[in-house]
């Protein structure tokens, strides 16, 4: 539910930082911090405070295979189908939307154009607070308390993952789940957090962060375009 967030702060980076040497530059000048903290400033005028999901009868995938591989073990563990979903401010994504609710465990997994697949595993409770798993890398962002987050490895067959995150998230208040509440969860955590961000605001070690990933990943993928 980051994953826009993410988006938009990389699009106004890329503008911007051509070079790791000129980051670290800024980093060590005063002004240079202002430079980042403004960058900040401009991706999130972009973040959207609401999102809005739409049922996809016949999905167009980009990585089809990798987006069933997720969800077929979830099927063995009891989880039931809730459709899959474009979201109108992540244009080319889409979201296959599962949940178990014996266990309280919504699953989304996404299908990106442009960053592959990943899924992430949430519980969320009657305080307002949200307990989620993501195989998808850290961006380098922090995000609430209320938001509690576990990293998963991708290579780890996702109903490993919910089996490991049901012992590990928290155990008492969790709030009940059917097929018919997964969207309007996911559409009220996104602005929940989208007001938080908002707040909170980006800082310039976290524009740092995620300029020095996304030139990683820029790098990487020309090297596997040679």
């Amino acid at each position: 539910m980051n994953v826009t967030v993410l988006l938009a702060l990389v699009a106004a980076l890329a503008a911007i930082f051509m070079l790791k040497r000129i980051l670290t530059y800024l980093l060590m000048r005063r002004a240079g911090r202002q430079a980042l903290a403004e960058v900040g400033k401009r991706a999130l005028t972009k973040l959207p405070e609401y999102v809005s999901l739409s049922r996809v009868e016949s999905p167009d995938w980009t990585n089809e295979e990798l987006v069933r591989q997720q969800a077929e073990p979830l099927l063995g563990c009891a989880f039931q189908e809730a459709g899959v979903y474009s979201v109108d401010k992540m244009p080319g994504v889409l979201i296959r939307m599962m949940c178990q609710p014996q266990s309280g465990v919504a699953a989304h997994i996404y299908d990106h154009p442009r960053s592959g697949s990943w899924i992430e595993m949430v519980t969320r409770y009657n305080d307002g607070s949200t307990h989620a798993v993501s195989t998808l890398p850290p961006n380098g962002m922090k995000h609430p308390e209320w938001f509690r987050k576990i990293q998963a490895d991708k290579t780890i067959p996702t109903n490993k993952i919910y089996e490991r995150f049901l012992p590990q998230r928290q155990q008492h208040g969790i709030k009940l789940l059917t097929t018919s509440d997964v969207v309007r969860e996911f559409e009220e955590d996104y602005h929940k957090l989208a007001l938080w961000r908002q707040e909170a605001g980006i800082s310039p070690q976290e524009v740092a962060r995620v300029a020095v990933k996304w030139m990683k990943e820029k790098q990487a993928n020309a090297a596997g375009q040679i």
